[in-house]
């Protein structure tokens, strides 16, 4: 028999009824008990022997019954039976969100969450929330819950190791935010750079030419891509930075405000201050404020997120707006179609513009 990869476009009838016979034995094998729940199957190598088939005859075999949800495996270890489903349980997929995410950024995580649970409820699946307060736990608890398909949030280039294990563990992964690993991985992500980049845009458009930006954690992907967005609206229109104009704020109130006070300290000021999140943007409007300047008309605050409290700041925050209950039911939507086998293509959902009242054209001096 000729050897043939998972992939090969072409197969002889011969393989294909080679591959379904060792299937079929092993479902037979699996339904009777012969392996037990969370025994280790024998090695690839030694089930072809036994079978009489080729070894990549076995290795799809083995992978056909990881997708149905019969085995597992566990990366340098083996393959492993998986717990059967009860029958009348609907498909259950999962979302792994980051350490107490509840509470660190109560306007970012819970449309994620809420898009994602609607969408997949809407779709007849079970939705089941895990943290990465203890990452291994976790991942087995996703698995002892017979869940095959997870979407894992991702800010950091540490949190590829997640949706690496969850894949080396046969589980299908979609990663919201961009996935910057080796596998092959779809991800739902905001355009965080070209929604800077426009933002930026528009301040220039105005006549601005000063500008400092609210810079977000260095790690976080973000934060990164949003800088780049900012700084690269500024080199295509020839503008250099002045030092110090780059302030490491991080995503909150605290530290846009701390930012405020140390920036009023200068002699000069900008016209115009881009943040990477509403909440920055906040707390820089508040030093402003209590230092008497005004919001635009000294300067103009560009936010980022269009989180609820920006129509209510005085004034009301221009901003850019992250589609997160999109994001959440995108990321269903690409789980869902792929656990019911279907294709699906990365996807990068635009950031609108939201024109309030906290920019406008710089003052004539």
């Amino acid at each position: 028999m000729i050897g043939h990869s998972i992939g090969d476009e072409v197969t002889t009838n011969k393989q294909v009824t080679k591959h379904a016979e060792v299937v079929a034995d092993l479902q037979e094998r699996l339904a009777s008990g012969a392996y037990r729940v969370g025994e280790q199957l024998p090695s690839e190598p030694f089930l072809a022997q036994e079978y009489g088939v080729a070894y990549m005859t076995i290795r799809r075999a083995i992978t056909t019954l990881v997708e149905q949800g019969h085995l597992y495996r566990v990366r340098g270890r083996g393959t492993y039976v998986a717990e059967p489903p009860s029958l009348d349980q609907a498909p259950s997929i999962g979302l792994l969100l980051l350490r107490n995410w509840h509470s660190i950024d109560p306007f970012y995580f819970p449309p994620i969450v809420t898009g994602f649970v609607e969408y997949a409820q809407a779709q007849g699946y079970q939705v089941h929330l895990a943290d990465r307060s203890e990452p291994l736990l976790e991942l087995l608890r996703l698995q002892e819950l017979h869940v095959r398909a997870v979407a894992c949030v991702i800010l950091e280039h540490d949190d590829l190791k997640d949706a690496d294990d969850l894949l080396d563990r046969g589980v299908m992964v979609v990663a919201i935010n961009n996935y910057g690993g080796l596998r092959r991985v779809t991800s739902v992500s905001p355009n965080n750079r070209k929604g800077s980049y426009d933002a930026t845009k528009i301040l220039l458009e105005l006549g601005h030419r000063d500008f400092v930006f609210l810079a977000g954690p260095k790690l976080n992907l973000d934060a990164i891509e949003r800088r780049k967005g900012f700084e690269m609206a500024l080199k295509q229109a020839g503008i250099r930075l002045k030092p110090g104009s780059i302030l490491e704020t991080g995503f909150l109130e605290e530290g846009g405000y701390e930012q405020g006070k140390e920036l009023l300290k200068g002699k000069i000021l900008p016209t115009a201050i881009v943040a990477v999140s509403d909440l920055a943007a906040v707390g820089m409007m508040k030093a402003l404020r209590e230092d008497g300047l005004k919001v635009p008309d000294d300067v103009s605050v560009f936010g980022f997120g269009d989180f609820r409290l920006a129509a209510y700041m005085s004034p009301a925050l221009t901003t850019v707006q992250l589609p997160l209950e999109e994001i959440g039911r995108q990321s269903a939507d690409a789980l869902i179609t792929q656990h019911r086998g279907g294709r699906v293509e990365t996807l990068k959902l635009a950031c609108p513009i939201v024109w309030r009242e906290s920019v406008a054209a710089p003052r004539q001096k």
